[in-house]
């Protein structure tokens, strides 16, 4: 066609764009996209959002972002689609700072939302330890007109059972019930974990009963949360009968129930089963620890990977990186400062170097564990030995000052930040009222916001 000087339109332009995303040729549907405009064709709705979901699907996520204040300048109202698109992208490379900030712009231009958007926004608050705002959001979505479905109540019990609201957890689970809302095999799984942090074994156990006479098939992940309980309470025999029992009964066993058990083993000092269990893998002996890690956290297996961990450091055997960026994570997620701190500082005595992701996850932990000198030795230090950080590191450093009722230094960064090209001043902005607003100093909340208006940073998006 372009040969033959035959022009396309924009119906052209959009299956083409929407083909190369199928098949993850993300720099192809970016490239006709880009033609598309040269052109002198006005992208419609559907091809913004299209575009939104490429660039976020090719980790190019100010370009995503941007998408959104260009739609507006050619006339496109962004919709439900285009801020969930974006969402969802945040959410799944695990950026929940930015889902927030964006959530947030959601609400401030009256954006509609949708099911879907309130069942990302609820994990986004539990990632982010905000239990609260996620109740508030799931209790309220029937007042805007959305009915919650089993996502939205297996996502509220997950934070619930993540916050240690034991009660709550229990009370939703069993309100599911009289209310007649579907239960799935996750709904079980999310309440046999709870238990387990409570050590409730019998509770735990007489879930897999109940499920199974409601005829919910439990998973790998049902037995190897059963068998975790019963070796952390000293179960033993009952974990050993029962994987046996599946191994003999033809059901797929994998990598996570493998290692669950054979952490039980060892941690009860029966090495010599241990190790025959490693011998039956596939892989038997080049399965390393630090593999063994990686499974168990992606698994939340905290507990074995924990034990695991240890071991292999004590053995001198983690030798990448994202073994300690795994630990990190996993104990971030379940409110482990503690151990945060410590997996850092092993990591920095290897000698590697964190990312962004890391660096914002443990500036959390030492301001959880109200260690607000560490964590600015660690932002300086880090910062002068060349390390670039996210907007997300900047605004973690900015929350901590303001949590300790340092506004002299807030304002210090803030105006340091300010002239940072790098930096997104509408979410930068934000930051900061939302520091003072929280410290009931609403004069210095109001001049912030003051200010977005006066330099036209409202309007920029």
């Amino acid at each position: 066609m372009e040969q033959d000087r035959v022009p396309g339109d924009l119906v052209l332009y959009s299956n083409l764009i929407e083909l190369s995303r199928k098949l993850c040729d993300y720099s192809k549907a970016i490239s006709i996209f880009s033609r598309l405009k040269s052109s002198g064709i006005t992208p419609d709705l559907v091809a913004y959002n299209t575009m939104i979901n490429v660039f976020g699907k090719a980790k190019l996520f100010k370009e995503a972002k941007a998408l959104i204040s260009e739609m507006r300048v050619a006339g496109v109202k962004p919709d439900t689609v285009s801020y969930s698109t974006l969402l969802t992208m945040y959410v799944e490379n695990h950026r929940f700072l930015e889902a927030l900030s964006v959530f947030l712009e959601m609400r401030e231009v009256n954006c509609l939302l949708d099911l879907t958007t309130c069942n990302i926004m609820i994990d986004v608050y539990g990632q982010l330890d905000m239990a609260k705002e996620a109740d508030k959001l799931f209790w309220g979505m029937r007042k805007l007109g959305i009915e919650p479905n089993v996502v939205s109540y297996n996502t509220l019990l997950r934070v619930y059972g993540d916050a240690e609201l034991f009660g709550e957890a229990i009370h939703l689970f069993r309100l599911m019930q009289r209310k007649d809302i579907d239960q799935n095999v996750v709904t079980y799984n999310t309440m046999m974990m709870i238990y387990g942090k409570t050590l409730e074994h019998e509770k735990a156990n007489n879930l897999i009963k109940e499920m199974q006479s409601r005829g919910i098939e439990p998973n790998p992940i049902t037995y190897s949360t059963i068998i975790s309980i019963w070796g952390k309470v000293g179960k033993l025999d009952r974990a050993a009968m029962l994987f046996q029992k599946l191994r003999s009964s033809g059901i797929d066993i994998d990598q996570v129930l493998y290692q669950t058990m054979i952490v039980a083993y060892e941690r009860a000092g029966l090495v010599a089963h241990a190790k025959r269990l490693l011998h039956e893998l596939k892989r038997p002996d080049n399965i390393p620890r630090g593999t063994a890690i990686v499974i168990l956290a992606n698994a939340g297996r905290i507990e074995e990977a924990t034990w695991v961990f240890r071991q292999a450091i004590e053995a001198g055997e983690v030798k990448d990186i994202s073994v300690f960026e795994r630990m990190i994570d996993l104990f971030s997620k379940y409110r482990k400062y503690a151990n945060v701190i410590e997996v850092f500082e092993r990591m920095r005595e290897a000698g590697y170097f964190p990312d962004s992701k890391v660096i914002a996850l443990v500036l959390n932990a030492y301001g959880k564990s109200q260690e607000f000198e560490k964590a600015d030795a660690v932002y300086r230090e880090l910062q002068e030995d060349g390390c670039i950080f996210s907007n997300e590191v900047h605004f973690q450093m900015l929350s901590l000052l303001g949590a300790r009722r340092d506004f002299t230094k807030v304002e210090t960064m803030f105006e340091r930040l300010e002239l940072d090209p790098n930096i997104n001043k509408k979410e930068l902005h934000l930051v900061v009222a939302g520091i003072y607003e929280r410290a009931d100093r609403l004069n210095d909340a109001s001049r912030i916001i003051n200010q977005m208006s006066d330099k036209g940073i409202l309007k920029s998006g």
